[in-house]
């Protein structure tokens, strides 16, 4: 009898036990797939910030621009997570104010790239976020982003850890232009032209009075550009000064938003007989030619080529075809100086440090769900992007950016 109850209570915690560590499993792996489960968007991770990648990501979301996509999904055994991508606020409008997941309370929409990061920077130290006179004022947005949008890196010489900038495409910059009455506009430019133009204004070029314009403060694509031409911020801005002066529809302090082709039309229709450029994202660019893009390309607005970066090397186009079929190219793509990775950032503790293997699965390493598989081949590069060769890698960080706004 002793013998009997002794296997019996044997059996019964040996039962126990296997329940503990089968729950302890779920726990640190991150649960497995919910029975009965919610819709997805109500567990979807969110992303806001740069308008460069919103079209790419919107995409990875399961929908952009009136087409639908594979989403991309977190691993089985993490619950298939998605992400909900939200768009860059557009100058002069006032859809300026999103509720990012159920039931929260409206929050200012990040405009560009260091508006996205800097609401990631206030999710994570708990601080507020957005403008006192608009959304309701400022207000705190922990839990409220998970992850931003950028376009660019960290600023050099950023050695701080906080956030965690994870490349999962390749981009590339050149010039886009317009020149409304020129009868021969300068189609081709070096480095070194771009870097006279961006640091001390307007100048005669090949007969033609080319204008330099100035993109979008805080844009990805204003911080990489200024890098690829050398121009400091203030250079900048006197160089661009006579293009942001011209009259236009409302876009704030003059500049135009980042790729946004209509403005830069705008602004040479403003000062005929003159070419306007501005640095442009070669990706959205294709996209916008082959109309997969959430803007299209201007009538009279054309990308141009870039005869000598800097080191002697003629890159052309980076893009080759016809719309709407372009597709980048891969030489000019992989250029150290006019290309470019794109990011999408997040708390630096939560991709990689314990747990959180929803997210990790879908963000880190070149098996996730974003860097393999139809995330790539079928939407990646249907806008215009290539895949980045450290897609996933965890070793760019930097700190949070400080700001309401």
């Amino acid at each position: 009898m002793k013998t009997s109850r002794l296997k019996a209570r044997v059996a019964k915690w040996t039962a126990l036990v296997a329940l503990f560590v089968v729950g302890a499993s779920a726990v640190v792996t991150g649960g497995s797939s919910p029975v009965g489960a919610d819709p997805q968007f109500v567990n979807a991770f969110v992303g806001v910030g740069s308008d460069t990648t919103q079209d790419v990501m919107n995409a990875q979301a399961g929908f952009a621009n009136g087409a639908n996509y594979t989403p991309m999904q977190s691993t089985s055994v993490t619950g298939y997570k998605q992400v909900a991508s939200f768009d860059a606020k557009l100058p002069g409008s006032s859809d300026n104010c999103i509720a990012p997941k159920l039931k929260s309370p409206t929050i200012y929409r990040s405009f560009g790239s260091s508006e996205g990061r800097r609401a990631l920077s206030r999710a994570i130290d708990g601080g507020v976020y957005g403008p006192v006179a608009q959304c309701g004022g400022s207000k705190p947005v922990a839990g409220l982003v998970d992850f931003a949008r950028s376009s660019a890196g960290p600023a050099s010489g950023d050695t701080g850890t906080a956030l965690t900038y994870i490349p999962f495409a390749r981009d590339a910059l050149s010039f886009a232009y317009y020149a409304n009455g020129v009868a021969n506009p300068v189609t081709s430019l070096t480095r070194a032209q771009l870097t006279s133009l961006f640091t001390t204004g307007p100048q005669v070029i090949g007969g033609v009075n080319i204008i330099p314009c100035g993109i979008q403060l805080g844009s990805g694509t204003y911080s990489f550009w200024n890098t690829v031409t050398t121009a400091t911020a203030g250079q900048e801005a006197a160089a661009t000064a006579t293009c942001n002066a011209a009259t236009i529809t409302p876009t704030g302090d003059g500049r135009i938003e980042e790729n946004n082709s209509g403005a830069l039309k705008l602004k040479g229709d403003a000062q005929v007989g003159n070419q306007v450029i501005v640095g442009f994202s070669a990706a959205n660019f294709i996209a916008q030619s082959n109309g997969v893009g959430s803007l299209t390309i201007a009538p009279g607005v054309t990308v141009g080529a870039i005869s000598n970066n800097g080191s002697g090397t003629d890159l052309a186009l980076p893009y080759s075809g016809v719309a709407p079929n372009l597709a980048a190219r891969a030489t000019f793509y992989n250029d150290s100086v006019f290309g470019r990775n794109v990011y999408n950032v997040f708390d630096t503790a939560r991709v990689t440090g314990f747990g959180n293997n929803d997210i990790k699965s879908m963000f880190v390493g070149p098996t996730s769900s974003l860097c393999s598989g139809p995330a790539q081949t079928a939407t990646v590069t249907t806008f215009g992007f290539l895949t980045a060769a450290n897609c996933g890698s965890t070793t760019l960080t930097g700190s949070l950016i400080t700001g309401i706004q």
